[in-house]
């Protein structure tokens, strides 16, 4: 049976849906809290309240004015919901919903144009910001760091799986306390801000499938509370941990990264185009289970601490330029998996491996023992 609804003037729906108009009293009255249709949520209410109730069915075109009167006065803690129903640009009158703590404008709903700048003014948000998985297409709003700077009790920070260009703005490391920041899949450029280096909280970092270049930040070391251990159905279609790959990362690795000693899952720096030998000091993270690095031009030797990442159960090192034989120490870590992890490890192929360095790549300058 279809859903009885209210809109607002102008509001076009599928032409199979019942449109029945309620009351102005009836409008007012419901501008307080809603179940989610589909309980992915405790409680929702949309700013939507103010202009109609939730919908099942067909994606409908999301109004492009919300009215102000209403929205202003509305009590609501939380935005969201909306699954794949909507569709249209996101109302920057959003902003005016000022005791907002949670935003959840996700789950392809295929909101296009751009992220609202106004949003930098729901400084109350402290619970959680997804706007992942829709066809956003503007730079990332320089408000939205310092509006968000003071939250605490955060799930994370998700603007992944959109069509967000230019860079990861500096204002963004004033997210102190946030516990995931996820902004994968789009197509985002230049360096990554060393100010990230100030999310002392942080458990997940994802920045995969962009195309970020310069040189690593050293202060990504300071990030010493990644473990990989959030929720992974918020990392934007990758798994936890600090995830890298598939940008234009160049030079070296820092050695800082051997400081994120909690990290348990992931390590991904593949398919960039980093040219260093790779660092002793990754040796370091003995509770890490992944460790990607194909797909780049890491030279030299594997270094024997590798070795010593003793919870290991996947090291992908293919396709770069390394060469000498492989350590002792790294083969009886392959040697001591489970048979059903040993499909995760791969080391050999594209490289020289068993073979001297200086004779597989004499252009990086590697000196033969006499």
């Amino acid at each position: 049976m279809a859903r009885t609804t209210n809109r607002p003037a102008g509001w076009t729906s599928s032409p199979t849906r019942s449109m029945q108009p309620r009351n102005a009293r009836s409008r007012r009255s419901g501008a307080s809290k809603v179940s989610r249709a589909r309980g992915q949520r405790r409680w929702t209410l949309l700013l939507l309240i103010a202009v109609g109730s939730l919908l099942d069915g067909d994606a409908v075109p999301f109004p492009t004015t919300l009215p102000v009167a209403e929205t202003t006065a509305l009590d609501t803690r939380s935005v969201g919901g909306f699954n794949d129903l909507y569709t249209g640009t996101i109302p920057t009158e959003l902003g005016l919903l000022t005791k907002v703590t949670k935003a959840d404008l996700e789950h392809y709903c295929e909101f296009i144009g751009p992220l609202p700048t106004e949003l930098g003014t729901l400084s109350m948000m402290h619970d959680y910001f997804y706007v992942q998985s829709n066809a956003l297409t503007s730079t990332l709003p320089t408000q939205l760091g310092g509006a968000f700077a003071d939250m605490s009790e955060w799930q994370g920070f998700d603007v992944s799986l959109n069509w967000l260009t230019g860079p990861i703005p500096t204002q963004y490391g004033s997210m102190t306390k946030i516990d995931a920041f996820y902004a994968s899949a789009n197509k985002l450029t230049g360096r990554v801000p060393s100010e990230l280096g100030l999310m002392a909280w942080v458990q997940d970092v994802l920045l995969f499938t962009n195309s970020l270049s310069a040189t690593l930040p050293t202060q990504l070391g300071q990030l010493t509370k990644i473990s990989g251990d959030t929720d992974p159905s918020f990392s934007g279609g990758g798994q936890g941990g600090l995830d890298l790959k598939n940008n234009d990362f160049t030079s070296a690795v820092p050695t800082e990264l051997g400081r994120l000693t909690n990290l348990k899952q992931r390590l991904r720096l593949n398919a960039n185009e980093f040219s260093s030998t790779i660092p002793s000091e990754l040796g370091l993270l003995t509770a890490t289970t992944y460790v990607g690095m194909s797909y780049n031009g890491f030279t030299g030797a594997i270094p024997t601490q590798i070795g010593s990442m003793m919870a290991i159960e996947a090291l992908y090192l293919p396709h770069n330029a390394l060469c000498n034989d492989i350590p002792t120490q790294v083969a009886a870590l392959s040697t001591a998996l489970p048979s059903y992890t040993t499909t995760e490890w791969n080391i050999d192929s594209g490289n020289a491996l068993g073979t001297p360095c200086c004779e597989a790549y004499p252009e990086h300058n590697h000196t033969c023992a006499p």
